[in-house]
């Protein structure tokens, strides 16, 4: 009689009427059906219609043990200590549940104690053992098997490792060493010496103590967190909270240490500064890594869960990181909410972020250039590190200038919390001349940092700001900040911007008329007071046809009040003198308005002089960017006031001229010739009627060079 063979049927529909006429496809075995060969029909069911037309016989495909065909297997929950029936028994095809390879190189398939030879999938034991088993660290976290990926592998395979070298470490640290109390302070006991038995002062010396140094541990924890820090973001998180979860269970025993001062010597001491490292790490990964969902949630729940010792309580919710999907966090970056508070449970709650999210949250926002949203951001959100955090608000105005809002950035350094002062306050020299640079132009440095160097880029869809709004910020910050307000090139600067088009190039204003000038001259005293007040308004002369002119009026008339209140604490005037260019009528009124004491007028030209010898390359540069008449213009100034504290300043700049006239003459035939015509018909003829000693040598000096 021949064996019966197995068949495989296959039905075509699955619909629920029984009675519905299907073709069920059966396919034999290749050994004993030929495809080709006519086989006679064999009806099975006469009432259904069904008949095996053709059959192949299927192959035994892998399968877990438990659902083998070939041998019976006998289900427990979890029996481990030896084979239940016949389980040990396996066909080629079987594999082990839990090691997930075949069951004949499976170590435990019969040994007492584990037999996987019993596992099966309806128990949730040996279900839990095969988690862990295709999981290894990553258990503790209770991950989906379809939510770990290649990196989160690696990251718990690099952690199981670490675990076992951990172990071994932390039990030696357990068990100490022992050793003698005078290995920690050397006896001094005279019976050394003087007799060969030992004294009982010195027996207490040299009594047997065990002594625990937790540094090896800490060398061990420290090599692989500076691992972390080089694997990919998801097994660099699962590796740190992995070393958080171990090292937060290690105990100090109470006996002695061999250093108290090293504070890698007791876990007291040292886990403190892996936990700072570690939540620092985490939170920067949470805001920055784009982590999914779920691992998000993991993270963060698994955190919870960690048992912190005492000494580490300082540590219990920094990663209470909000998501970037936060419905709270959302309504802010939208601008939703401009107060950064909610109600929550009746309660009255504050965006409150450690400094390291915050930096991470500034990061990523500069990075992909969301400059509106970090300014919402910055200007709600709170921290414990206040000074750090005021650093950080303060790049608001160049957030607002990145974005194009440059009448927002104006505004923005005068806004004010309860706990500081404002922005205006606390800007150095160099960035209040990169904000002037800004706002004259329009265009911003091409990356996040306030520097003058580098590439600079136009800013798409902005509108310059006014030159009227540009004076009165310039001014009201010079006005609140005292370092800014003393400091000369700040002054200079703003000069130079407002003697300046909007590419920076030079522009000579026309001499308004006198009376125009006296009078705008009278009318800024006023506008500066209004401006020291808070009070930001211009009158409409500044608005007018000879705007441009009313506005240097404006900052003449402030440059010589801040001299007339700091001149005693100046050291440099050079500067300004340069800033003006060829606007000689503006350099003009600044001595008018110096003149008006004149001990001031005195001291200001005294450090002028000065200035011209000790910095004369200064003044060489502002003779080679302009022409001969610049330098004729500038020397006819000063001769042409009737004190003679002024003209005696053509002194040191002709000196200048005469000892650097080869470098003029080298330039350009024209300017010799011009110079000479200038020294001779204008220079000379003044010095006659001046013959004090130093005009009189300067003339000897001149004649021999023309």
């Amino acid at each position: 009689m021949e064996p019966e063979e197995s068949v495989i049927i296959i039905s075509d529909t699955e619909g629920e009427n029984d009675g519905e006429t299907s073709v069920f496809i059966v396919e034999n075995s290749p050994e004993v059906a030929d495809a080709a060969k006519e086989k006679s029909t064999e009806v099975i069911d006469e009432e259904c219609g069904l008949a095996i037309t053709y059959s192949k016989k299927g192959n035994v495909m892998p399968h877990a043990r438990y659902d083998c065909v070939e041998q019976d297997f006998i289900r427990t929950e979890n029996e481990t200590t030896e084979s239940a029936g016949n389980n040990s028994n396996f066909c080629e095809q079987c594999y082990c549940y839990i090691c997930d390879k075949p069951a004949s190189e499976c170590q435990y398939w019969k040994l007492p104690s584990i037999c996987h030879c019993n596992a099966h999938n309806k128990s949730a034991y040996w279900k839990a053992h095969r988690d862990a088993a295709l999981t290894g660290a990553l258990a503790i976290f209770n991950f989906n098997l379809v939510d770990i990926d290649s990196e989160l592998r690696r990251g718990g395979t690099l952690l199981q490792k670490f675990w076992l070298e951990l172990a071994l470490e932390y039990n030696k640290y357990l068990m100490g060493i022992v050793t003698t109390r005078n290995c920690l302070i050397p006896c001094i006991c005279l019976c050394h010496k003087q007799v060969p038995v030992f004294c009982e002062m010195c027996q207490m010396n040299h009594v047997e103590i065990r002594l625990y140094s937790y540094t090896p541990v800490f060398n061990i924890v420290n090599n692989f967190l500076r691992q972390a820090e080089n694997e990919k973001s998801k097994a660099a998180a699962i590796m740190m909270i992995g070393v958080a979860k171990e090292i937060l269970l290690h105990k100090q025993p109470p006996q002695e240490v061999f250093n108290k001062d090293d504070q890698t010597s007791t876990p007291r001491q040292a886990v403190p500064i892996f936990m700072r490292r570690i939540t620092h790490a985490l939170q920067r990964m949470l805001v920055l890594s784009d982590f999914p969902p779920h691992l998000f949630i993991k993270l963060k729940g698994f955190y919870k869960t960690l048992s912190l010792p005492s000494y580490c309580y300082a540590f219990t919710n920094s990663l209470n990181v909000l998501s970037w999907e936060d419905p709270f966090l959302t309504s802010i970056l939208r601008g939703q909410n401009i107060t950064g508070h909610r109600q929550k449970k009746g309660k009255k709650e504050l965006l409150w972020e450690d400094l390291t999210v915050v930096d991470a949250r500034v990061e990523r926002m500069e990075t992909r250039e969301e400059y509106r949203e970090l300014v919402r951001y910055l200007r709600v959100v709170k921290c414990s590190e206040t000074l750090k955090l005021r650093t950080l608000q303060d790049k608001i105005p160049f957030y607002f200038c990145k974005c194009g809002e440059f009448h927002a950035a104006a505004q923005s350094f005068h806004l004010s919390s309860n706990l500081s002062c404002c922005t205006a306050c606390r800007l150095t020299p160099y960035q209040y001349m990169v904000y002037l640079k800004i706002f004259k132009t329009g265009t911003v440095p091409a990356g996040c940092e306030l520097s003058g160097e580098g590439s600079w880029v136009f800013v798409k869809g902005a509108n310059l700001l006014k030159d009227c709004l540009l004076l009165k910020c310039a001014l009201r910050i010079l006005f609140v900040n005292e370092i800014l307000y003393r400091g000369v090139h700040c002054w200079s600067r703003l000069i130079q911007i407002h003697c300046n088009s909007f590419t920076l190039s030079e522009i000579v204003l026309p001499a308004p008329p006198p009376v125009f000038v006296n009078s705008t001259a009278v009318l800024s005293t006023a506008i500066l007071e209004d401006l020291k007040n808070g009070i930001v308004g211009l009158p409409k002369t500044f608005s007018s046809v000879l705007r441009r002119e009313s506005a240097l009026i404006l900052i003449t008339v402030a440059v010589a009040q801040m001299l007339h209140k700091n001149l005693p604490l100046t050291n440099i005037v050079l500067p300004l003198i340069v800033a003006y260019g060829k606007n000689f009528w503006a350099l003009k009124l600044l001595f008018d308005s110096l003149s008006m004491k004149e001990d001031v007028l005195h001291h200001f030209c005294g450090v002028l002089s000065s200035n011209i010898y000790v910095y004369k390359s200064m003044l060489i540069d502002a003779f080679k960017c302009h022409d001969a008449d610049y330098v004729a213009d500038l020397v006819t100034l000063f001769l042409s006031f009737n004190q003679a504290t002024i003209q005696s300043v053509s002194i040191p700049v002709l000196n200048v001229l005469v000892e650097s006239w080869h470098e003029f003459k080298n330039k350009e035939c024209l300017w010799t010739q011009k110079l000479h015509s200038f020294l001779q018909s204008k220079v000379i003829p003044a010095m006659e009627m001046l013959n004090t000693a130093q005009f009189v040598e300067l003339r000897k000096k001149l004649n021999q060079l023309i």
